[in-house]
């Protein structure tokens, strides 16, 4: 579950229908002790906050039981990281470029690709999304001719 799921619960408790564009499902079902059918397998997450406050750079990433499939993508990086929580559960350890995870990583990254079509997230962020502070190396943008 995510905490995305708990504005959806609430309302399924109270009877309200979500609007269709919220994300999250609704938890009662599984307060009940049942598994919804096509309960989600893997969850999706997108950090911009960069380079305040917490100085993580910005990523996007598909996270399942095992694994952890993660993309930082900006300012000046574009690197991917496959991370095994069964094999590694302090996530030190980058199984990206190991042969034998080639197949998960093709179908991470598929599930990555669905996922972002899911939330409906599929354009760039615009560049307010990141925050008022520069980038490093960032050029500071230029004001508008005769405004102070």
């Amino acid at each position: 579950v995510s905490h995305v799921d708990f504005a959806q619960t609430f309302l399924d408790a109270a009877g309200i229908q979500a609007p269709p564009d919220m994300q999250g499902a609704s938890l009662m079902l599984l307060l009940r002790g049942e598994t919804p059918s096509g309960w989600r397998k893997s969850f999706y997450y997108h950090y911009y906050e960069f380079p305040i406050p917490h100085r993580v750079r910005p990523h996007v990433g598909v996270i399942t039981e095992r694994y952890k499939l993660v993309h930082y993508y900006k300012p000046d990086v574009d690197d991917w990281e496959l991370l095994d929580r069964e094999k590694d559960p302090l996530e030190v350890r980058n199984f990206y470029s190991d042969p034998a995870y080639a197949d998960t990583v093709r179908e991470l990254h598929a599930e990555l690709d669905r996922l972002k079509i899911e939330v409906k997230e599929t354009a760039e962020p615009p560049r307010s999304a990141y925050g008022n502070a520069l980038f490093d190396g960032e050029p500071r943008p230029e004001k508008p001719k005769g405004k102070n």
